[in-house]
């Protein structure tokens, strides 16, 4: 920890958009800065007061592309393989060429071309999740586009990057992120909630600390390194970071991360109500 002014940030300023967030009663439970190593802002929000994990909704989709990021640098599957290679044992509607061109590239960066829709309120997902195979559900799928071409927000492609990793490691995704991610990292009191068949749901369902959520943004600000260990390659991390589809909106996207279209210096990792990871590599 770090006095603000240390690190050459203003005091006042902060102090000043803390009450102008409590004067507008601003539905924040935490609001956490780390510049040059050092946390010089850690603020909580009753009634959270950080001392629980925290859900991050969507931001778990950059947990699972990190997890595929890794499992890519250690050999265990390819961007490029096909997404049908991994189900064999589904017998799979719909299934035409186009689907068969689907691969890991397409899931993370929300190309899969897979009939999907964010409109209200993601109703695919909504469709989803009363389902009672959710890997059958997505499979099954008409493929609308060429897979590379259109950018559709789509959970349940990103869930499929689950039991993808599931497959190609024998470890569940939290099995994987415990012994890779977390447990490199300190993060020991992370939760993660599966679908009906058992798969950690690839696209939410993260439960973290704030503090945990900033160590992921803090590993990505120095291309995947650790207390000098690299834990993802930076590589990876470079590359999951650099615009893979435009969306036609404020931030386009990587491979589950978003770049401000207005501020390309900077990504983000987003959850549904507001969560944020933020990084500013230039600040």
């Amino acid at each position: 920890a770090s006095t603000p002014e240390e690190q050459g940030i203003a005091s006042e300023k902060l102090a000043e958009a803390l009450l102008t967030m409590q004067k507008n009663k601003t539905d924040i439970h935490s609001f956490m800065i780390i510049r040059n190593g050092y946390m010089v802002v850690d603020a909580y929000f009753y009634p959270y007061d950080g001392t629980t994990v925290h859900e991050v909704a969507s931001v778990s989709k950059s947990v699972m592309t990190t997890l595929i990021g890794i499992a890519a640098d250690q050999g265990k599957l390819s961007l490029d393989d096909t997404m049908l290679s991994f189900f064999p044992e589904y017998t799979i509607a719909n299934r035409d060429a186009l689907k068969e061109r689907i691969t890991i590239r397409h899931l993370a960066s929300m190309s899969s071309g897979l009939d999907c829709t964010a409109a209200n309120d993601e109703q695919t997902l909504k469709e989803m999740r009363p389902s009672q195979d959710w890997v059958q559900f997505t499979l099954d799928r008409k493929v609308m586009w060429e897979p590379g071409t259109h950018f559709v927000y789509c959970s349940p492609a990103i869930h499929l990057l689950s039991p993808i990793l599931e497959k190609a490691t024998g470890m569940t995704a939290l099995e994987f992120a415990q012994q890779y991610l977390f447990e490199p990292l300190g993060i020991r009191d992370a939760l993660w909630l599966t679908d009906p068949q058992g798969h950690n749901r690839g696209s939410e369902g993260v439960y973290l600390h704030p503090y945990d959520m900033a160590k992921l943004g803090y590993l990505w600000l120095n291309k995947g390194v650790w207390e000098g260990k690299q834990i993802v390659s930076s590589e990876w991390v470079e590359n999951s970071v650099k615009v893979q589809m435009t969306t036609g909106g404020d931030d386009d996207y990587a491979y589950g991360w978003w770049i401000p279209t207005d501020e390309p210096a900077a990504y983000m990792a987003i959850g549904r109500g507001g969560l944020r990871i933020i990084v500013v590599p230039q600040w």
